[in-house]
């Protein structure tokens, strides 16, 4: 059913602004399948017929999910469901960079180790893991510039959310690992918050980045946030910043 087909019910008379109904009545629809990543989105004449309000109140909708990367407007072409390709990947979620280069570039990338384990206590709180099934997949990846591994990062995500999840699947997509979730478990990630630390590489590190236990490296914990604002994704990233450091630049919207 797409979204031209559903009847939505937005009421004046309850507290919640008629503009964040209509934010929540998009994102079910995101969440359902009625919007789907890369769909151009109807136009706002169109979206003020179906929810029955102002062209003001769909405006003021519309634009706080371009702010949070759930949408983008394209130039001519109109509003988009945010895709998460490599575009995406390199403007927003991957800070790695040569040293002293100005270039991005897309790291070529190797799943080391894809395993299933329990959900230790902290992960489970945070992943709101439920009881009767704790388990979670511990994800490996490595992170090469030119058949150099430069970093290795340590995914985590809940087995509930990813139950079709396989390391065939995980290993032979076509495009980015958030692109994947997207289109195959309908999890959208639409922010992230990082902590940068400095530490020393523990055995297991240093081996999959080809360095001496113990060196220097910058450590990266990234968490993950799907459009309701549900943590949805655990990653660590161990950056070898021997020949690349971390970038972080502003942007506006991704695509833009």
């Amino acid at each position: 059913m797409g979204i031209l087909d559903i009847t939505f019910n937005i009421d004046s008379n309850i507290k919640t602004p008629l503009w964040k109904q209509i934010r929540d009545e998009l994102l079910g629809c995101l969440s359902q399948g009625s919007l789907r990543p890369g769909q151009l989105v109807p136009n706002e004449k169109t979206l003020v017929d179906l929810f029955s309000v102002s062209i003001g109140t769909v405006r003021k909708a519309i634009d706080s999910l371009e702010k949070d990367g759930v949408l983008v407007r394209k130039q001519g072409l109109g509003t988009f469901v945010c895709e998460h390709d490599d575009s995406s990947f390199l403007f927003k979620y991957f800070h790695i960079c040569t040293k002293d280069s100005n270039e991005r570039e897309i790291p070529e990338v190797e799943c080391v180790s894809f395993q299933t384990r329990a959900a230790n206590s902290a992960e489970a709180k945070i992943l709101k893991i439920p009881e009767g099934n704790n388990k979670v997949f511990d994800i490996y990846n490595s992170l090469a510039f030119n058949g150099k591994i430069h970093s290795v990062d340590k995914i985590t995500i809940p087995i509930a959310r990813f139950p079709l999840m396989t390391k065939e699947l995980f290993c032979n997509r076509h495009s980015t690992i958030y692109n994947l979730y997207q289109n195959k478990f309908n999890v959208f990630i639409s922010k992230c918050s990082e902590r940068v630390t400095a530490g020393k590489a523990k055995k297991n590190i240093a081996d999959m980045l080809g360095i001496d236990e113990g060196e220097s490296i910058l450590k990266i914990r990234r968490t993950g946030y799907s459009f309701h604002n549900e943590i949805v994704e655990l990653r660590t990233s161990y950056v070898n910043t021997k020949g690349v450091e971390y970038i972080r630049e502003e942007y506006s919207t991704v695509g833009h």
